[in-house]
């Protein structure tokens, strides 16, 4: 039994690279898809038929720059450099409740530095296999 109760408070979810929590997100999102094959034939009427195709999956972030960050910009910015494997997790890290894990690479980095405005940066990770579903221990 989960031991979040009712509406999960978002501020808990946080994305992990290899165990280390990315520092200063104010936000993350996780997306998954199912595409679907065609099987339409003459025998199927003039309608469009479908068989199960590839599932994919995507993880995004956005957070605060922070030179000192015990993992941010500069180590998402190495990892995508170097065309890295990530192993991602995706977890609010209450112990009973749904975390997501998997291996993906950084698609996107942005950094945004607006005038007399915190500097942010946003990423996103397309997941590579599948990504696992587990209870947290």
């Amino acid at each position: 039994m989960a031991q979040t109760v009712g509406i999960l408070n978002g501020t808990l979810a946080k994305i992990e690279v290899g165990g280390t929590v990315i520092a200063h997100l104010t936000s993350n999102g996780i997306s998954v898809s199912h595409s679907t094959r065609d099987a339409s034939s003459k025998g199927s009427g003039g309608a469009k038929e479908s068989l199960e195709g590839q599932t994919s999956w995507s993880i995004s972030g956005e957070g605060l720059f922070a030179e000192d960050a015990s993992y941010g910009y500069e180590d998402l910015w190495d990892a995508w450099l170097a065309r890295t494997k990530l192993t991602i997790t995706y977890s609010d890290a209450v112990a009973d409740d749904i975390e997501y894990s998997g291996d993906a690479y950084i698609t996107s980095l942005d950094r945004t530095d607006g005038m007399e405005e915190s500097v942010t940066f946003s990423v996103s990770l397309e997941g590579t296999g599948v990504l696992a579903k587990a209870t947290i221990t």
